[in-house]
Parts: structure tokens; sequence; C-alpha cells
């Protein structure tokens, strides 16, 4: 599916246009013209429908990036999706720096006691503690030290909650 967009002018006396791809707005926007006949220069983006428009909110994409939108962003998919925006709105990376990133982002889905859990079995940590004694140390706890120290963060993305970790 193609998504689609709506330049939409700061000039009061013009009208905005619908586009689908970068060629398709610096055409229209070549020969925009307000009502007087002046050109249109200065223009909001809009998402309009498709697919990403959480990364396209969280990039804040504009005139000046929207080249870097199509030619980067528009169909990150999967586990990179998540971890873009998750540095795009998060850490507050910018367009730049995203795409670089992507693989120091480690994304667990889940709760942060749920990847305490899976941590702790896959480090075998608990192995080394004795197995009398393996009753006492709280999971819970670990997790919520884990979160306060910086280890771990909770991040909710597209209506998953996930737990991010690395950059």
């Amino acid at each position: 599916m193609e998504n689609l967009y709506h330049a939409t002018p700061y000039d009061l006396s013009a009208t905005g246009f619908y586009f689908k791809t970068y060629d398709d707005y610096t055409k229209q926007a070549a020969t925009h013209r307000n009502e007087y006949g002046d050109p249109v220069e200065e223009y909001e983006i809009q998402f309009i429908d498709g697919d990403n428009c959480e990364l396209f909110k969280a990039l804040n994409v504009n005139q000046a990036t929207l080249d870097v939108w199509f030619d980067d962003f528009e169909n990150l998919d999967g586990e990179d999706l998540i971890k873009a925006i998750y540095l795009a709105s998060d850490l507050n990376y910018d367009c730049d720096d995203i795409l670089s990133s992507l693989d120091d982002v480690y994304l667990f889905e889940g709760t942060a006691e749920e990847y305490a859990e899976d941590y702790l079995e896959s480090t075998g940590m608990l192995d080394q503690i004795p197995e009398n004694l393996r009753f006492y140390f709280d999971v819970a706890l670990f997790a919520r030290d884990m979160l306060w120290g910086g280890d771990i963060s909770e991040v909710t993305i597209m209506n998953t909650d996930y737990i991010a970790q690395g950059v």
C-alpha cells in the first residue's frame, strides 16, 4: 500500500495538494501557485493514510526532511521500524543518527519483570546461587533496579510494550 500525504501551504490564499512520492511532491510544488498567481514556497507536510504514521510523527517530517523520509524511512518495517521510533521519540535522535544506531538497540517485547526473568535464565546467573537460596531472589526488585539504574527502559510503541536496551 502506498502512503498518502498532503502538502498544506502556510499561504492562506493557496490550497494544498495530495502526493504519494517525493517526485510527485516536487513536481506539484514547483508549479503550485496561490490565488494571486504567486508561487507557494512553504508547506506543512501531513501524513494522511498508510503505513509508518507513528515513525513519520516521531521524526517530525517536514519540507526540509521529506527527501530523507522517502529515501531512508518510508519503507522501514519490522524491528527496524520499532527501533527507529524508539530512537526518534524516546532518545530524540535526528534522522542522520537513527540509521547508523539501529544495530545498537536491543528490544524485548514484554515487561521489565519478564525481561529480567529471561535475562537471568539466559545468562545462568541464578544457577550460581545455591538452589536452597534461589527462592529468596526477587526478580521484580531486580527488574526495578535495572529500570532505575538506567540499564533498561520501558517503552510503548504502536500499542506494544517493549524493554529497550542500548545506545
